[in-house]
């Protein structure tokens, strides 16, 4: 098991690097789970002491469509589909961003089913 941590703690860091960010070390992996229609409300990721830090986010199963705005609630979002296996290099203002995924599409996929989400961040 510590393996498999290692190494997704290292799939996290290298996606960093690759956005400009060295020496992450993300402590938290939040997992989601999408079911078809399922979806994840605006919201601000703000439990992070440190908003220096990338927020590193790995997408499996099937394609979401995720949107990102600005500071505010009504900043006009950005909208980018997640496909499978896909990293997307998330970095941080000042302040966080609004962001959520719109109701999964319907289909599956042949390995993981529906979706999975794993968000790395350093929360401490």
């Amino acid at each position: 098991m510590a393996e498999h941590a290692r190494r997704l703690r290292q799939l996290a860091a290298d996606a960093a690097v690759h956005a400009g960010f060295e020496n992450f070390q993300p402590d938290v992996c939040l997992i989601n789970r999408y079911e078809e229609g399922t979806r994840l409300s605006l919201h601000q990721d703000r439990d992070e002491r440190d908003h220096a830090h990338p927020i590193v986010s790995v997408s499996l199963g099937v394609s979401a469509v995720f949107l990102f705005g600005g500071l505010n609630r009504s900043d006009k979002p950005l909208r980018m589909r997640a496909r499978a296996r896909r990293r997307r290099r998330v970095g941080r203002a000042r302040a966080p961003a609004f962001s959520r995924c719109l109701p999964l599409e319907a289909g599956q996929h042949p390995l993981t089913g529906p979706r999975f989400n794993l968000t790395f961040r350093k929360a401490a």
